[in-house]
């Protein structure tokens, strides 16, 4: 029985913390750990956004350490059976309600100005990250956040989804031994 509840409290758990994203997954190429000047290639999937109180998908907002450089957008989100307008990708911006985005991609919806999408998904996109030149250990860190029209101010009905940052990666700049020859005394 202590089972069966303990499994029936993770369930629930895991359920509360994602509210309208489900089914995440990534890919790295390659796999870390990462050394100075490393190129990375991001593929991140979020297979399923269920907006509560209607509210809509928005934005994708792409979270990187200080140790990486260089990210450059390959591939946009599509808009499966979605709203009229289009994915663009954005450095930074503030939205009218003065939610601070960036950097990542953010819909822009040619019907209505300031909702999302109405598409559900599969969103499938792509980047490519640099690790910096350091001597450091600097974070390496990669997430991935999931906004919805009510968090950026675009509508306004009730509860938002507010969901978790979703881990990529997690680790350091692996730094090279320096290695220099023998020295020789005479």
């Amino acid at each position: 029985m202590r089972k069966v509840l303990f499994i029936l409290f993770l369930l629930v758990g895991l359920t509360a913390s994602s509210q309208c994203i489900s089914n995440q997954s990534f890919t790295l190429t390659p796999v870390g750990p990462y050394q100075p000047g490393d190129v990375v290639v991001v593929d991140y999937t979020l297979g399923n956004f269920n907006g509560i109180n209607i509210n809509w998908i928005h934005a994708f907002q792409i979270n990187l350490g200080a140790g990486w450089t260089n990210l450059v957008p390959l591939l946009t989100p599509g808009n499966p059976a979605g709203s009229v307008g289009n994915w663009i990708w954005d450095l930074q911006n503030t939205y009218p309600g003065g939610f601070n985005f960036g950097p990542g991609w953010r819909f822009v919806n040619s019907g209505t100005v300031g909702w999302g999408t109405g598409s559900t998904g599969p969103f499938i996109m792509r980047f490519r990250i640099t690790v910096a030149q350091t001597c450091i250990a600097d974070d390496l860190s990669i997430s991935m956040e999931v906004f919805d029209d009510c968090t950026t101010g675009g509508w306004a009905n009730g509860n938002c989804c507010v969901d978790p940052a979703y881990n990529i990666y997690n680790g350091v700049v692996q730094i090279p031994p320096i290695i220099t020859s023998n020295i020789n005394h005479f």
